[in-house]
């Protein structure tokens, strides 16, 4: 009899030890296939087994900003699309907006985080598609301000002076370059320029500037400076992506940029929402670039209207049957958003070169079109039209016809 409860009591044990086995065994199948509910996937989950695979070997993220604000972000996405993708960041602090220009003229980057509409729109112009916004957590539009100390004698745009110093952005800046010329028309100006926004303050604040250019929100709080005039709206930055990157990788890209945890996509300063109406804007942005276009800031004071053009010398250049180069001498504005730039050549030859803003963002080193201004360029593939009487007409279709020498 107790031979036989102890062979039942084995028996138990072993039927209650096979029970759990199975079920643990159970439990470890589940965790492995619910990656989402488990613990397991987080050690197998990595590089060797990524979520997503792309048809891109590299992927180059472009910024303006500091790198290691979106390290978090390249981690991310290695653990997404594995290790056969090498991630690379590119840009920092020190990137100027033409830097960040020719990078989409030449569709270097594949992932850009724009920081400034105008970069925004050369995406646009490039066919770079959008993702997401950055700054997500203000409004989709902003504006520029212009600043002077909170001791200074100046209290409006009216008081400016042809001995006023304003500091100004880069040439294609928004916020301290393109919103404030807008408003300076009719002005004369000491300018100093091409600084970023935190030196623009830092000349403000050491008295070598009497005024400022920057973003309303990066001034309105500090007790230092009084605002003197607030801009028109300015759309905000976003997220594109490379044209260049498969219809397939593009879907795995933004589905992984749009599920990134929270915390990364704050660091890296963007968040889902639609694009933002650049429409205006660009109206705006033409419009002072009317007023630029016989502005000299070479010397000071600067003009910010038109005057008595005068003659100035101008660099030797060459005609052949392929290749049309010469020396831009003038810009300006013509119907339909087109600009017109006015080449001249060694023997005197004129040309009127037409280009649409879209091509224009393009050329790499072109910008705005406003620092080609006594630029050699160099023409192929475009067939002079013959207006009697007239000027002859170079009308560029593709941004490959046309280079800037230097």
């Amino acid at each position: 009899m107790g031979s036989y409860k102890t062979k039942t009591h084995q028996t138990v044990v072993l039927i209650l030890s096979a029970i759990l086995s199975l079920s643990l065994f159970g439990i470890m199948v589940y965790l492995f296939v619910n990656p989402k509910n488990g613990l397991i996937p987080l050690v197998f989950s990595g590089n060797k087994n990524p979520m997503n695979r792309l048809e891109a070997n590299s992927l180059t993220i472009g910024i303006l900003g500091k790198p290691e604000d979106y390290t978090p972000l390249v981690e991310y996405l290695k653990q997404q699309f594995g290790d056969q993708v090498t991630i690379t960041i590119d840009g920092n602090l020190q990137t100027s907006y033409q830097e960040a220009k020719n990078k989409l003229a030449d569709q270097k980057w594949d992932i850009v985080f724009t920081l400034s509409p105008m970069i925004s729109v050369a995406a646009k112009d490039n066919r770079y598609d959008w993702v997401a916004r950055m700054f997500p957590q203000s409004s989709p539009y902003y504006q520029s301000a212009l600043f002077v100390r909170d001791n200074s004698p100046i209290q409006s745009i009216s008081d400016f002076k042809n001995t006023t110093v304003i500091a100004l952005g880069d040439f294609n800046s928004a916020s301290s370059f393109y919103m404030p010329t807008y408003d300076l028309f009719g002005k004369s100006l000491q300018v100093t320029m091409g600084h970023r926004g935190e030196m623009i303050q830092e000349l403000v604040k050491s008295g070598k500037a009497d005024v400022g250019a920057a973003a309303y929100e990066a001034v309105k709080n500090d007790p230092s400076f009084r605002i003197i005039h607030i801009s028109r709206n300015i759309p905000g930055s976003g997220v594109y992506l490379s044209p260049n990157l498969s219809d397939n990788d593009q879907k795995a890209i933004t589905q992984a940029l749009v599920n990134a945890p929270e915390k990364i996509q704050k660091t890296a300063n963007y968040g889902i929402d639609k694009e933002p109406d650049f429409s205006y804007f660009i109206q705006i942005s033409q419009k002072a670039e009317e007023v630029l276009k016989c502005a000299d800031f070479t010397r000071n004071p600067v003009n910010f209207f038109c005057s008595q053009a005068t003659t100035t010398s101008r660099s030797p250049l060459t005609t052949t049957f392929t290749e049309i180069v010469g020396t831009v001498n003038g810009l300006t504005k013509v119907e339909n958003q087109m600009t017109r730039l006015t080449l001249q050549a060694k023997d005197q030859r004129i040309y009127y070169v037409f280009l649409t803003p879209g091509i224009l963002n393009q050329i790499p080193n072109a910008g705005s079109g406003l620092n080609l201004q006594n630029k050699t360029l160099s023409i192929t593939g475009v067939i002079p039209q013959k207006q009697p009487h007239k000027i002859d007409k170079l009308v560029i279709t593709d941004s490959k016809q046309i280079k800037v020498l230097n």
